[in-house]
């Protein structure tokens, strides 16, 4: 499939570029609050920019607006896409969140005044191409069930289906428009302005590392102009697609989507005006007492869970104390206001103070007053002794924690030392977590790092929450690949060689089984006649397959212990499910999810018409991984009653999962607590890695060459460090773990020896030097110091002392958000961020040689706290601290 730009388009717009990012593997279903964030950040900046300004004169909306008016089109009334939402966020004084992908697109569309609009591309229907319609081609309206047709002459993007962008970028379509359940997305940024082509450049790789950054996926960015006005996608897309025609059964569900949504407008409306009601009589209650009603906690402090997702928020958390003062503040300026939705961010700089509120800005037309006036009443009611709070640009709160909270934060993680950043919020709920997964008789290789290390770091994060965590080992004991390796151990195998090297040999015997299957087709015939007499519970075969299971798990543990930190409280393969899946078939087939297929077999049918049938029986009746993954999922939910069951499995098996939990929703034990983490894949340089062909790489051998690196590392840098060896060991493995935890796990990963050792960038060595600089500085606040050798302060000290302070309170904060979005990158990036100004605080600050006693002291606790912190932070990424290094 190509996209390309008809050549008459260069005819009216030379200067047009067009940056396209294909992004694959892409996971659009989480929120992510650090985006959000930036997207808040970046329309707040907009509005104090651009306030009541005309962007008429403005080079890249000038150059719009006159494209728009050569096909016939006012841009007064249908502009570009970036001055529409120019103009929604001056109406609404925000632009919400829609899903991960439109925020990005939003953000960097309002940052640099450049169209940017995002299609699904699976859903594209052959060759895309931007040209001139001809009249009456077909557009389906995004949300709608109407079609339009072109006038002649407009610019359009098309496909065989119809338009997919209707005048130019101003309207999107319904087909392919990004969903939560897009995997493969194409963003188009546009430019028509004389924009030098290395500054388009320096855009389009933003975009990639921020999508890379908080999105993940495989990114491919290219530009298209006049040079260059054709490239191949690289997507399959769907075979038919008629906008003209609407199917009667997607009419249907629209329809009835709608009346859904009317009723719940009505059931939401009835509830406000019971709460209005309320409230009202509460304050005629209190006016005979002379004073407004305090609302309660629970009132105002409601967490709730969120599209689905569990909410992790910590209550005691200075977000969280501010987001409770901010609630409570408002339902006493304005009581008509009922449950307020505030949202506290960081502050985009040290000069809007610590964290900043635009609530103002969303309450202006229900209160009719301008943002500055509802700010301005606001902050009357919160106690400023708490905080310093002031309004900023139209109407911003701006929160500065004061000296005394600081100081309290500190002498808080101090106290709590090991605590520090834990919580009980996750009590009495239970997360049931299935990670690592390793098949029988192969090796790990280094790609079950993944899962294990991503998984292992997750259960921490949660554990530290207070959830009760479980974690599951699903290991691959059961499948035709038994039968193989039955086979071939008849036929070659010897008892002592696998006796005394059990993975090496039987990974032999299998590679060494598919190579001669490849030239005797009947060998597989022989492999399944073995797993058939194994199924059926034949001795001989079944004491084959427990020697091979126990052999395997003895040397897959020697590996977990090297790796350190891995733990599992169940192993339960697919052979502990080998009883209950006839109960699952049966309830199933009764209940009529499961029906009759090609042939007699037994399969799951979707209302979306992407979603193929999911087969969980077989024309023979022989049962298949997805009839497992039933019985576990249920045996997990019932045994447990998880308020999660996550399944930290990589990108590939995405379909599978949706097809798995979209069928589960019809049975009444399942309410939706299954959850797909996924993370994308890890590649060496010399690219994908294979188990069948035995040219897979070992994870032993990763973690022993990590170990080999780093020792020669310590050598060079420290070769009087006392035990190179234990200190080699946990910066080696601290250095492959982190390599993987400190980018989203949806990125694919390279195997980078040179980034993962460095001790000057965002690696392990560089953060467990950090700790153990702050261990010897408080082990040197033991020795004497002369009064020749104090210091003075220099100028300035105080803003290095604030900026380390400062981001202290935030740990825990992150260490929420982590376990929200299920990414402990949020951790690593916080900790890297720590670090960083805590070298510079080491390195401008007097601390030992502290001019003032009383400074000394309070510079040497900031020192321990961030010892702590750092401490504390690695331990739930699994890494070990050194005390030296």
């Amino acid at each position: 499939m190509q996209f390309r730009i008809e050549k008459g388009i260069f005819e009216q717009h030379p200067d047009l570029k067009i940056g396209f990012l294909i992004v694959r593997m892409v996971d659009n279903s989480r929120r992510n609050s650090a985006l959000e964030s930036l997207l808040r950040g970046i329309c707040a900046q907009k509005i104090r920019e651009i306030g009541s300004k005309d962007l008429k004169s403005e080079e890249k909306i000038k150059v719009w607006n006159q494209a728009y008016g050569r096909f016939g089109i006012n841009p007064e009334k249908y502009p570009c896409s970036a001055v529409k939402l120019i103009n929604k966020l001056k109406d609404k004084g925000e632009i919400s969140h829609v899903n991960p992908i439109v925020d990005i697109c939003n953000y960097f569309s309002l940052k640099y005044l450049l169209p940017i609009r995002a299609d699904d591309l699976d859903c594209l229907c052959g060759d895309l191409v931007l040209q001139f319609t001809k009249g009456g081609e077909s557009f389906r309206k995004m949300d709608s069930i109407d079609v339009m047709e072109a006038s002649e002459g407009e610019v359009a993007y098309m496909d065989k289906g119809g338009i997919i962008s209707k005048y130019w970028n101003h309207n999107r379509c319904e087909r392919t428009k990004v969903t939560s359940k897009t995997m493969t997305v194409g963003i188009f940024v546009e430019d028509l302005s004389k924009m030098h082509m290395d500054a388009f450049g320096t855009i389009l790789n933003e975009m990639a590392l921020a999508i890379s950054k908080y999105i993940g996926g495989q990114i491919e960015p290219s530009i298209l102009n006049e040079e260059g006005a054709e490239m191949e996608i690289g997507v399959q897309g769907r075979v038919m697609a008629q906008d003209g025609k609407v199917p009667q059964q997607e009419k249907n569900y629209f329809l009835e989507m709608q009346k859904l949504k009317k009723k719940q407008i009505i059931k939401e409306e009835k509830v406000a005006v019971e709460k209005k009601k309320k409230i009202a009589e509460d304050k005629k209650s209190a006016k005979s007492k002379k004073e407004i009603p305090e609302p309660t906690p629970e009132q105002i402090t409601l967490f709730m869970e969120e599209n689905g997702s569990l909410n992790t928020e910590d209550k005691n958390t200075q977000k969280q104390r501010i987001k409770f003062v901010m609630e409570k503040a408002i339902i006493m300026a304005f009581p008509q206001v009922i449950n307020p939705d505030v949202k506290i961010e960081n502050a985009t700089s040290p000069e809007y103070g610590d964290y900043a509120c635009n609530i103002a800005m969303h309450l202006t037309k229900i209160l009719g007053l301008s943002p500055k006036e509802i700010a301005e009443k606001i902050i009357k009611k919160i106690p400023q002794k708490e905080f310093r709070v002031e309004i900023a640009g139209p109407g911003f709160i701006n929160f500065f924690l004061p000296e005394n909270v600081l100081k309290d934060e500190l002498k808080k993680i101090l106290k709590e030392k090991d605590l520090y950043g834990k919580s009980s919020i996750g009590k009495e709920k239970t997360i049931v977590m299935d990670y690592s997964s390793p098949n029988i008789a192969k090796p790990l290789g280094v790609h079950h790092l993944l899962s294990t290390i991503i998984g292992q770091s997750i259960y921490n994060i949660f554990e530290s929450l207070g959830f009760k965590c479980v974690a599951v080992n699903h290991i691959g004991d059961w499948g035709t690949q038994f039968g193989k390796l039955i086979y071939a151990y008849k036929k070659w195998g010897k008892k002592e060689e696998i006796d005394a090297s059990p993975i090496p040999e039987l990974l032999k015997l299998y590679v060494k089984f598919h190579d001669e299957a490849e030239k005797n087709p009947h060998f597989e015939d022989g492999a399944r006649e073995e797993f058939k007499k194994f199924e059926e519970g034949d001795e001989e075969n079944r004491a084959l397959w427990k020697w091979f299971v126990d052999e395997s798990m003895k040397e897959i543990e020697k590996t977990y212990n090297e790796l350190g930190g891995v733990k599992f409280d169940f192993v339960m393969g697919e052979s502990f499910y080998e009883d209950k899946m006839e109960d699952i078939l049966k309830e199933g087939k009764e209940r009529e999810i499961f029906v009759r297929g090609d042939e007699g077999s037994y399969v799951v049918n979707y209302d979306d018409p992407n979603m193929a049938p999911f087969v969980v029986q077989k024309k023979d009746g022989a049962t298949l991984y997805s009839t497992r993954d039933f019985s576990t999922l249920k045996y997990r939910i019932t045994r447990w009653r998880p308020a999660r069951a996550l399944y930290v499995v990589d990108v590939a098996q995405s379909l599978h999962f949706r097809q798995l939990f979209t069928a589960a929703k019809r049975f009444p034990w399942y309410h939706g607590e299954g959850e797909h983490v996924i993370f994308g894949r890890m590649q060496m340089k010399d690219g994908k890695m294979s188990t069948r062909k035995g040219n897979v790489v070992l994870l032993d051998e990763v973690l022993e060459e990590a170990i080999k690196r780093s020792l020669k590392l310590i050598e060079e840098k420290s070769p009087n460090l006392p035990d190179k060896e234990l200190a080699a060991k946990k910066v080696g493995i601290g250095a492959v773990k982190y390599s993987i935890l400190s980018q989203n796990r949806t990125t694919d990963i390279t195997f980078d020896w040179d980034k993962m050792l460095a001790l000057d960038g965002n690696s392990s060595p560089y953060l467990q030097y950090s700790y153990a600089r702050a261990k010897s500085i408080l082990r040197k606040a033991k020795e004497e110091i002369t009064a020749s050798e104090l210091k003075k302060d220099p100028e300035n000290i105080q803003k290095k002392i604030d900026e380390l302070v400062r981001i202290f309170p935030k740990y825990p904060e992150q260490v929420s958000a982590a376990a929200q979005e299920y990414k402990p990158n949020l951790i690593s990036n916080y900790l890297y961020e720590l670090a960083q100004n805590f070298n510079s605080f080491y390195n401008s600050v007097p601390v030992l040689k502290a001019y003032k006693k009383t400074d000394r002291n309070y510079r040497l606790k900031i020192v321990e706290a961030t010892a702590g912190i750092l401490k504390n932070g690695l331990k739930l990424l699994g890494i070990e601290v050194l005390e030296e290094m």
